[in-house]
């Protein structure tokens, strides 16, 4: 619905919220004192909003990327890997303005690198590997997974943020579409497919969600 987070409608709820007789520790806290999450004291390294994954926080971060790929791969998805460096006309075609002050994305220096940002999203480049490139309609719909290193300014986000959320650089598992036009419901259907998908992966790692 229009309007703010208020206005939004809870759709479904799937599995149980864990109920504990003692208050639990957040993502942060457990990888801190395990040692496999370091956000502190980086501000001379590489600044706020950063962080590291040692150890088991590492391997697990590839073990989740292996799992969604290997999922995804096996419901026939095109496996891709992107530029992170995209001229602008790219961003603009996916409905992100470069330009805007603050910017949502990271420009290269134009002194040295003419029109070149950071994606925050593959899906930038999977759309850029689409322009001007001819799909047969009868290769459609093509189903692409792409993990990438996103990367974001996050300059504006209202409020301070807590542990590994609205950091400015993390890797992304993304699903991306191209359909048909025919009948005008090949777009819906094709989401309705992913939104399947990704409940599948939330539901076969056990993890209750909304």
């Amino acid at each position: 619905p229009v309007g703010d987070q208020s206005q939004a409608r809870l759709l479904e709820v799937v599995g149980e919220k864990p109920v504990f007789d003692f208050k639990p520790k957040g993502h942060l806290e457990l990888g801190e004192g395990l040692d496999i999450i370091r956000q502190k004291r980086l501000s001379h390294v590489s600044g706020h909003r950063s962080y590291y994954l040692c150890g088991a926080g590492a391997l697990l971060q590839h073990a989740l990327v292996t799992f969604t790929l290997r999922k995804l791969l096996s419901k026939g998805f095109l496996a891709m890997t992107v530029p992170d460096l995209l001229r602008g006309a790219v961003f603009e075609g996916c409905g992100v303005q470069p330009s805007t002050t603050p910017s949502p994305v990271y420009t290269i220096d134009p002194t040295r690198f003419e029109d070149l940002c950071l994606a925050g999203t593959s899906e930038v480049g999977i759309a850029g590997y689409f322009m001007d490139h001819a799909v047969q309609l009868q290769d459609l719909p093509v189903r692409v997974v792409c993990s990438s290193t996103c990367y974001r300014a996050e300059t504006d986000t209202g409020r301070e943020p807590w542990g590994l959320y609205r950091v400015h650089q993390f890797t992304k598992v993304e699903m991306f579409g191209v359909t048909a036009a025919e009948c005008g419901t090949e777009s819906e259907d094709l989401l309705d497919e992913f939104l399947g998908l990704q409940k599948e992966i939330f539901s076969e790692l056990g993890l209750h969600y909304r």
